[in-house]
């Protein structure tokens, strides 16, 4: 391995060691980096805006696996052996039969720790808080008395809504925007949400709930505001109809009565 390369891979395995909260010496290709060895979404997305801090970009983090699959993807070395690859793609495959239960239910649920939120006292050019909020979202929960708790709240909020259609899968948590509602409720658009938080042995959690709303129940409504409008439509051409008559049969009374006064 040549001596930049040898030194971008000790950079990696370091992020990735500390992280993990183990030595760097015990990091090797076959690793678990993905939500079976690091628990909390907050952790894995730290991991990620840690690398890409330090030059190393991962644009779409949702199908790595091991360090050896983030070696390939980063440096393009291919460490991992056939028994691993197929470890990985039966995995895979589970993960997307239980990813297709949950989006086929429309619900999604998380919650988080707003003690896995990195410390900062300038949320606006953190790398963690670029990549997972939008500037609005960083400048509504910086205002807050526990801005935290306000970042934890929507990452949760982000999750859930992941969790509820998988379309955003690969989506950008700073893409996925939670805006503000007249009464101060979060809104996403397509999705009913919730956010909860609660203190729970001096451990503040952040609790979300998504519900994907029915596109059968949009075109319903749809079609009823349509048969309502030919409804309304109709009863208009029919009065425009019954008013016509009614013109014609007046102006026929009035022809009569002139004729037969004429003949009188």
């Amino acid at each position: 391995m040549p001596g930049g390369m040898d030194m971008s891979h000790d950079i990696i395995r370091e992020i990735i060691a500390t992280i993990l909260k183990v030595n760097i010496q015990d990091v090797d290709s076959n690793t678990r980096i993905d939500n079976n060895a690091i628990k909390g979404s907050v952790l894995i997305h730290r991991m990620y805006s840690e690398l890409k801090k330090n030059g190393y970009e991962v644009n779409n983090f949702a199908g790595i696996k091991t360090f050896g699959d983030l070696e390939k993807e980063l440096l393009g070395i291919n460490n991992f052996n056939n028994t691993n690859i197929e470890e990985s793609k039966i995995k895979k495959s589970k993960i997307s039969i239980s990813e297709n239960s949950i989006s086929s239910n429309r619900i999604g649920l998380d919650i988080e720790s707003s003690i896995n939120l990195p410390d900062t006292d300038d949320f606006i050019n953190d790398q963690f808080y670029i990549d997972n909020f939008s500037k609005s979202e960083i400048a509504y929960c910086s205002s807050k008395e526990n801005p935290k708790s306000c970042f934890t709240g929507r990452f949760a909020a982000k999750e859930a809504i992941v969790k509820a259609n998988n379309d955003y899968l690969n989506t950008k948590f700073s893409h996925i925007e939670i805006t503000i509602g007249k009464n101060g409720q979060p809104l996403f658009e397509g999705m009913e949400i919730s956010i909860s938080h609660i203190n729970l042995n001096e451990i503040e959690l952040s609790t979300a709930v998504a519900q994907k709303i029915s596109n059968f129940d949009i075109i319903e409504l749809e079609k009823n505001i349509t048969q309502n409008m030919n409804s309304i439509s109709n009863m208009s051409h029919e009065l425009k109809k019954y008013n016509k008559t009614k013109l014609y049969f007046s102006g026929f009374v009035v022809i009569l009565l002139i004729i037969i006064i004429l003949h009188t």
